[in-house]
């Protein structure tokens, strides 16, 4: 078995050096292992302690008065990469969940705006949890939605309830007729710390809904599957809130 395999599989060069040793050898106490691989009598001892934690050494002490270690069987070693494997994915799977975030510190540095973007419902979800991970109270112009959309009403439904629960205020401009559905019921408002402005749909129809919360502003449509774009930028945040106040105040 070549070192080169044993190092591709994930072992430094001295612990290589050492198992390949145990299993050409058998067994061997630490002072033979030490001089026929050339590796320092108290490194040697190291790596034997680290084989032994890897699984892929044992330690008897039971044939005489010095310590002898044997090999572990090489499946082992496949045991110890398919663990790495599962532990490289979910690094992969959770770095790619905080990219964004990481994404975001980069760029706040560099002065440029934060996008992101999302797909279906895993997406929604995504940004009703970076809601409550910042913790600020928020502004929303609601986009009609209509009872077919059970699923999207329903986690809307829970996400206000769970604002309310960490104290998160919501401003909420909302058009109201024709088929749309409000996803908690109006007179509800206050149980929910909602300070709620009404506008006729067909004055304010958008096909997106709009939130603006700490420096972000996620915008979600809902006409076209469910897509929802994040921007982080104190600015654009600026513009929307702009905005947002302006149709405040006519409504």
């Amino acid at each position: 078995m070549s070192e080169k395999i044993l190092i591709d599989s994930g072992l430094s060069k001295e612990q290589a050096k050492i198992y390949l040793f145990l299993l050409e050898n058998g067994l061997a106490p630490a002072k033979i292992i030490a001089s026929r691989t050339g590796i320092g009598r108290a490194l040697a001892y190291k790596v034997l302690e680290q084989l032994l934690e890897l699984g892929l050494a044992e330690k008897r002490e039971d044939i005489g008065k010095v310590a002898l270690f044997f090999p572990a069987h090489p499946k082992r070693l496949k045991e110890l990469l398919a663990a790495r494997a599962e532990k490289t994915t979910e690094a992969v799977q959770a770095l790619e969940e905080a990219s964004g975030q990481f994404s975001s510190l980069f760029n706040l540095l560099s002065g440029k705006p934060n996008v992101q973007f999302y797909e279906g419902v895993d997406g929604l979800h995504n940004v009703y949890n970076d809601i409550l991970d910042v913790g600020q109270d928020i502004s929303v112009i609601s986009s009609p939605i209509k009872e077919n959309r059970t699923e999207v009403l329903h986690i809307i439904r829970e996400q206000i309830e769970k604002q309310a629960a960490q104290n998160i205020k919501t401003k909420a401009i909302t058009p109201i007729g024709g088929e749309q559905k409000v996803a908690t019921p109006i007179t509800e408002d206050e149980k929910y710390l909602i300070t709620r402005k009404e506008v006729p749909a067909e004055k304010l129809n958008i096909p997106a809904q709009i939130i603006i919360y700490g420096d972000k502003v996620a915008i979600t449509n809902f006409k076209e599957g469910l897509i929802t774009v994040v921007m982080e930028s104190k600015y654009i945040r600026e513009t929307f809130e702009k905005m947002f106040e302006y149709i405040w105040e006519k409504s």
